[in-house]
C-alpha cells in the first residue's frame, strides 16, 4: 500500500516539481561527463606525454568532484526542503487520517528512492550520451586525433556517480525523517497560510544606501582595473571588499527606490497589474537582497571562470609553436667546469647530420657578486619581490653571443659600443621591470666601467626553458671577467622527422652518460608545446566544470526562491481571481515577475564580469595567446541561454501551474 502511494506520489512530484528533478537529473549527467574524460582518451590517438596529461587531469577531476558533490548535495538538500514545504498540507492529510510519522517517513523514502533511481538512470544515461560528444571537445583541446573513434562507457565514472548521489539521497531521506519527526499536526495543516509582510523601506534611506552602493562598486572596479587580479595585496583585498559591499548595499535598496519611482508614473503603475506586479517583486527583494547578493556574485564566477576556461581551449596553440624558435636548447650550470657543452658531448650528437645550424652561448653574472636587481632604482613587481627576486643577480650575454642566436632565428646581427648595453626580456611577466632600466635611463658599471641603456626593452628568447627572465646585453670585452652561470646550445633541425630523431639521441645519451652527462637537461619544441597544451586543458576543463555546477546552483536557488514564493501566495492570486481578472493577465504579470527576478542579479553579474574579464585577459589568457572575444562572448551567452534559461521557464511553468491550481 505504502509503495503504491508513493510511487504514485512520486510520479506526481516529477510532474509538479519539474526543477527539482531537472536539477538532479543534470547534476548527474554532469557529473558523470566530466568524470569520463579519462575513458576517451582510448578513443583517441594521443603522445605518451598528452596521455600522462590526461591521467593528471583525471586525478585533479577526482579530488575536484568531490566539491562539486559537496556543492550539489547542499543544493539538493535545499530543493528538498522547498519539496516537504510545498506539501505540509498533503502530509497533514496523511496524519489526520490516522497515518503515523513513521508510516509518513516511510512514503517519503520510498518516493525519493523512486525519484533518486529515475534521476541516475536518465542523468546516466544522457551522461553517457554527452560524454560522446563531449570527446570532440576533449579532442580539440588536447589536439588529438579523433580517427580511433568509437563509442565508449566509463564504468568507473558511472560507479562514482551512483556512490556520490547515492550518499546524498541517503542524506535526503535521513534530513526528511527528522523534519517530519519534528512537525506537528497544525502546522503541517495551516503552514502554507503564512504569508510575509511587504515593508517598503523609506525612500531616503534607499536612496542614500543606493548612491552609496555605485560609489563603493565604482571604487572596486578603478581598484581592479589599476591593481590587476594577480597581485593579492591591500588593494586587491580592498577591491574585493567594496565589490561585495557595494552589491549588497545594491539589493538593499534597490526594493524601496523601486516601488517610490513606479508610484511617480502614474499611467505606468496603475496600468493592468502593475501595481500588483512591483509590489510582489518589491518583496521579494526585500526579503531576499542577501541571497540574491550572493547570487550575484556566483553568477560573476561562473561568467568568469566559464569565459576563461572556454578560452583557453579557443587559444591557438600553433602561435605558441610559432613563438618557440628553437628545436631544441640543451643547457648546463657551471658546477665549476671550465669546459663548454659542446667540448663534452660526443660527436654523433654534435656532429650529427639532423643538424641543420646551432649555437652555443653563454650567460654570466659579474665576478665581485654586487650587481642585484635590488641595487638599482628599480620597482620590483609584488609577484616578483615574493620569490626573492632583488637577491637576484643581473643576466649578461656578450653581443657575439646574442648576434648568433639572432642569425640562428634568422635575424640581422646589431651592433653596440663598449659604453652602452642592450635590455632583453623573454616574457611579458618581467616586461614591467626590464623596461624600468632604459626609463629611467639605470647605468650599470662593470669593471669600473659605466654603461648606459641604447634601447628599450625587447622581446628576445635565449632558450626554450625561459619563464620570466631579462637578459643584459653587453660588449664581448666586459664578459672576460664574468662568472659562467649558464650554457646553452640551441639547435636547428632538418626537419620535423629530423627533430623526433634527434630527441631520440638525446635521451638516449643522457640514460647511458647519466652523472657524466654533458649537460643538465634539455627542452624541445614540442615539450614546449605539449606542456602548454597540458595546462590550458586543465584551465579549460575544471573552469567549465565548476561554471556549469555553479549556474546549476544560481539558477536552482532562484527557481526554489520563486516556486515558494508562488506557494505561499497562492491566496493572493485567487483573490485576484475573485475581483475578475483573466488567467492570462496573471500568467502575464507572473512571467515578468519571475523574468525581472532571475534578470536583475544576472545583469549586475554582467557588468561586474566586463571589468573582471577586461583584467583577466590583459594579465592571465593573455600569457597563454590571444583571446578570441566574440567566439567567447558567444559561447558563454549560449550556455548562460541555455541553463539560465532552461530554469527560467520551468519555473514560470511551475509557478503557473501552482497558482492556477490553488
Amino acid at each position: 500500500m505504502l509503495s503504491k502511494l508513493a510511487f504514485k506520489n512520486a510520479s506526481k512530484s516529477i510532474r509538479d516539481y519539474a526543477v527539482y528533478f531537472f536539477t538532479l537529473v543534470l547534476a548527474v549527467c554532469i557529473f558523470y561527463m566530466f568524470n569520463s574524460i579519462y575513458a576517451q582518451k582510448d578513443i583517441m590517438v594521443v603522445t605518451e606525454t598528452t596521455a600522462e596529461s590526461m591521467k593528471a587531469l583525471r586525478q585533479i577531476l577526482s579530488y575536484i568532484s568531490v566539491f562539486v558533490a559537496v556543492v550539489l548535495g547542499f543544493l539538493i538538500v535545499y530543493a528538498n526542503n522547498f519539496f516537504i514545504r510545498r506539501r505540509k498540507k498533503e502530509l497533514g492529510v496523511y496524519m489526520t487520517l490516522g497515518m503515523s510519522k513513521r508510516n509518513i517517513s516511510m512514503i517519503l523514502m520510498l518516493e525519493t528512492s523512486f525519484m533518486a533511481g529515475m534521476a541516475l538512470v536518465i542523468g546516466l544515461l544522457l551522461g553517457i550520451f554527452g560524454s560522446q560528444m563531449m570527446s570532440v571537445f576533449t579532442a580539440k583541446i588536447f589536439e588529438a586525433d579523433l580517427s580511433a573513434y568509437r563509442f565508449v562507457f566509463a564504468p568507473d565514472a558511472a560507479v562514482k556517480s551512483v556512490i556520490y548521489f547515492g550518499v546524498i539521497f541517503l542524506v535526503v531521506m535521513l534530513l526528511n525523517t527528522i523534519t517530519i519527526g519534528k512537525y506537528k499536526l497544525i502546522d503541517l495543516l495551516y503552514g502554507g497560510r503564512k504569508n510575509e509582510t511587504i515593508r517598503i523601506k523609506n525612500m531616503k534611506t534607499a536612496m542614500k544606501v543606493f548612491v552609496a552602493s555605485i560609489l563603493c562598486l565604482a571604487a572596486a572596479y578603478a581598484l581592479i582595473l589599476n591593481n590587476g587580479i594577480i597581485h593579492v595585496n591591500l588593494y586587491f583585498a580592498l577591491s574585493i571588499i567594496l565589490g561585495t559591499v557595494g552589491t549588497l548595499l545594491f539589493f538593499w535598496s534597490l526594493s524601496g527606490i523601486l516601488v517610490k519611482i513606479m508610484q511617480r508614473n502614474k499611467r505606468l503603475y496603475f496600468k493592468q497589474l502593475n501595481m500588483f506586479v512591483v509590489r510582489q517583486f518589491s518583496s521579494k527583494i526585500n526579503t531576499n537582497f542577501v541571497s540574491l547578493s550572493v547570487v550575484c556574485i556566483v553568477l560573476l564566477l561562473v561568467i568568469g571562470i566559464f569565459s576563461t576556461g572556454y578560452s583557453m581551449q579557443n587559444i591557438l596553440s600553433t602561435q605558441l609553436r610559432a613563438e618557440i624558435p628553437y628545436e631544441y636548447s640543451v643547457i648546463d650550470y657551471n658546477y665549476g667546469e671550465s669546459d663548454t657543452i659542446l667540448s663534452r658531448l660526443p660527436s654523433e650528437i654534435k656532429d650529427s647530420s639532423l643538424i641543420a645550424d646551432s649555437y652555443e652561448c653563454v650567460e654570466g653574472t659579474m665576478a665581485e657578486g654586487k650587481a642585484y636587481y635590488k641595487d638599482y632604482d628599480v620597482q620590483i613587481p609584488e609577484t616578483m619581490s615574493a620569490y626573492g627576486f632583488g637577491d637576484t643577480p643581473l643576466t649578461f650575454v656578450s653581443l657575439s653571443d646574442y648576434n648568433g642566436m639572432r642569425k640562428l632565428q634568422g635575424m640581422d646581427e646589431v651592433d653596440l659600443s663598449e659604453n652602452n648595453y642592450r635590455i632583453l626580456y623573454d616574457n611579458e611577466n618581467v616586461r614591467e621591470l626590464a623596461e624600468q632600466f632604459h626609463d629611467k635611463n639605470i647605468n650599470i658599471t662593470i669593471d669600473e666601467n659605466v654603461l648606459s641603456p641604447t634601447n628599450e626593452a625587447e622581446e628576445f628568447i635565449m632558450s626554450n626553458s625561459g619563464m620570466g627572465q631579462i637578459i643584459f646585453v653587453v660588449a664581448d670585452a666586459w664578459m672576460k671577467n664574468m662568472n659562467v652561470d649558464t650554457m646553452i646550445w640551441n639547435v636547428q633541425c632538418v626537419n620535423e622527422d629530423a627533430a623526433k630523431e634527434f630527441g631520440t639521441l638525446l635521451d638516449n645519451y643522457q640514460e647511458k652518460s647519466k652523472r657524466e652527462c654533458a649537460f643538465a637537461h634539455y627542452v624541445g619544441k614540442q615539450q614546449v608545446y605539449e606542456s602548454s597544451v597540458t595546462t590550458k586543458a586543465i584551465i579549460a576543463f575544471l573552469a567549465i566544470y565548476l561554471g556549469i555546477v555553479f549556474m546549476i546552483a544560481c539558477a536552482a536557488i532562484l527557481a526554489i526562491q520563486q516556486l515558494s514564493e508562488a506557494t505561499d501566495n497562492v491566496e493572493r492570486y485567487n483573490l485576484l481571481k475573485k475581483l475578475g481578472v483573466e488567467r492570462c493577465e496573471l500568467n502575464h504579470a507572473l512571467f515578468v515577475q519571475i523574468l525581472s527576478y532571475f534578470l536583475l542579479p544576472l545583469l549586475l553579474a554582467v557588468i561586474h564580469s566586463v571589468v573582471g574579464l577586461t583584467v583577466a585577459s590583459r594579465e592571465v589568457i593573455k600569457m597563454f595567446g590571444d583571446m578570441n572575444v566574440v567566439s567567447t562572448i558567444f559561447a558563454t551567452s549560449v550556455f548562460i541561454v541555455l541553463v539560465y534559461g532552461s530554469y527560467f521557464l520551468l519555473t514560470y511553468v511551475g509557478s503557473k501551474s501552482v497558482i492556477n491550481k490553488g
